[in-house]
């Protein structure tokens, strides 16, 4: 329904900052509905907390308890079967002065009736500033089953800029944060990042990939690769091959051989 979509699009792209959309691609909720949670007097909203966990060179994230310590998941979440990654864009404002209230509000959004997920949908966001941010409850920890607007096809773990990129590229620190988180999540779950590297599944559900059906994606795949959507957008989606690439340039540079030797990982650095 090529209608449709544009008439989806154009209503992302006139989203404002005091209407901003807490979910994914098409799927937009304003308002009211999609209020940030207050957080208690006792948590520090400004940025003092800073409890980074550093999980490589050049790579620490801020874990959940950094935005959400009174936020927890409304049920147990599963652990995941990881074949491959996907990327995601919230469809807010550009403008993100505060990364922990807008991930509370998507955490608000996420958890109401009108969703009615466990928790935020994604794994980890990455803001404009380049910050990484922990989403679902225990990703730091491993995999963690996520959920997707249109269907969880289930195989993957999902990174979510922050951001509008339907006709605006994300900022370079947000790219460089995207491409390390990818490589950094390939290497721990030893996903193949050569080339044009894919994989092959039954799907779980989508509405662009009913249950039972055999799909085959890239590796870093981007939402609308497995569900009708326009999430990422497509200034993100037009990235995806250079990020690829710098993914793979990222993991490739983790290992060494030594003449006939077998090759052993050294330390997670950008070549």
């Amino acid at each position: 329904m090529p209608g449709a979509k544009s008439t989806r699009r154009q209503a992302i792209a006139g989203l404002g900052a005091a209407a901003a959309a807490w979910c994914c691609g098409d799927h937009l909720v304003t308002g009211s509905a999609s209020a940030a949670p207050a957080p208690p007097p006792d948590f520090r909203m400004d940025g003092a907390r800073n409890l980074l966990v550093d999980v490589a060179d050049d790579l620490s994230i801020h874990p959940r308890a950094d935005w959400g310590a009174d936020l927890p998941p409304k049920r147990a979440m599963q652990r995941e079967d990881v074949r491959f990654l996907l990327v995601h864009h919230s469809a807010t404002s550009n403008n993100v002065p505060d990364p922990r209230s807008l991930i509370r509000g998507i955490y608000a959004f996420h958890t109401s009736s009108a969703k009615g997920w466990p928790d935020v949908a994604y794994n980890f966001f990455v803001a404009p500033d380049g910050s990484v941010w922990e989403g679902r409850a225990g990703s730091l920890d491993g995999s963690v089953t996520a959920d997707a607007t249109g269907g969880n096809q289930g195989y993957s773990q999902l990174v979510c800029l922050l951001g509008n990129h339907v006709d605006v590229p994300p900022t370079a620190a947000a790219q460089a944060g995207l491409t390390r988180t990818l490589a950094w999540m390939a290497g721990r779950f030893s996903l193949n990042t050569y080339a044009d590297a894919s994989t092959t599944f039954v799907s779980r559900g989508s509405n662009k990939f009913p249950a039972g059906q055999t799909i085959t994606t890239p590796i870093v795949s981007a939402h609308r690769d497995v569900t009708f959507t326009a999430c990422p957008g497509d200034a993100a989606v037009a990235l995806l091959p250079h990020w690829r690439r710098r993914v793979h340039a990222t993991l490739a540079a983790t290992w060494e051989t030594d003449g006939l030797q077998r090759a052993d990982r050294v330390r997670f650095r950008a070549p």
